[in-house]
């Protein structure tokens, strides 16, 4: 056994130049393959056409990229089908990766609720709110606060979309409205007051 070890130790002395260069070459060889692999990817949607808010995602307008997954938001789609069709809550850059925050599936209330718009004239709490956020209305006058609505559901913010735009021109964007989802019963008070901005929001129910 000493014999042997001697033998492998005179070997590498002899040869530790060749021996060298070999590992030298292995891990050259290594690294390669490693930057070659790069980092774990996800096919993810991208939009590829700018899309103004309160437009229609059109088959043309997104396309499926391989992205680096640790730079990824946890719920951006991955299918296309999931995406065209829907309504963009919000102005979409090109480059923008979609998840379920920037759209909204439709303007279109279900029975027994109604597409309300309200002013909300503060820039602050207007960039606060989301598509699909649930928010309390609320009215105040003098030492009391009334909730007039605990149910209502932001459904597109206009004011956020490109200027010229038919949701903008419908909705009087520059005014700071946005319009929210609420049940028909509290439509009318709503909208009397929510479009002289006369409505406090709270997001979540009350």
């Amino acid at each position: 056994m000493r014999r042997i070890t001697e033998s492998l130790v005179s070997f590498v002395s002899w040869h530790r130049r060749a021996v060298g260069a070999l590992l030298a070459v292995l891990a050259v060889l290594t690294l390669g393959h490693s930057l070659a692999l790069g980092p774990p990817t996800t096919a993810v949607v991208m939009v590829t056409a700018p899309i103004a808010a309160g437009s229609e995602i059109r088959d043309g307008d997104v396309a499926v990229r391989d992205l680096p997954t640790a730079a990824l938001p946890e719920a951006a789609f991955t299918d296309r089908a999931d995406v065209v069709g829907q309504t963009a809550a919000v102005s979409l850059p090109h480059g923008t990766i979609l998840q379920p925050t920037l759209l909204t599936t439709t303007t279109q209330p279900e029975s027994g609720r109604a597409v309300v718009p309200i002013s909300v004239r503060d820039p602050t709490l207007r960039d606060l709110l989301r598509a699909g956020d649930v928010i309390s209305l609320v009215a105040s006058g003098g030492e009391f606060v009334e909730v007039v609505c605990s149910d209502a559901r932001v459904l597109t913010i206009p004011a956020r979309e490109a200027s010229g735009s038919a949701v903008a021109l419908a909705t009087g964007s520059r005014n700071g409205l946005i319009l929210v989802d609420v049940p028909a019963p509290d439509a009318g008070l709503v909208a009397a007051l929510g479009q002289d901005g006369q409505l406090g929001v709270v997001i979540g129910r009350l």
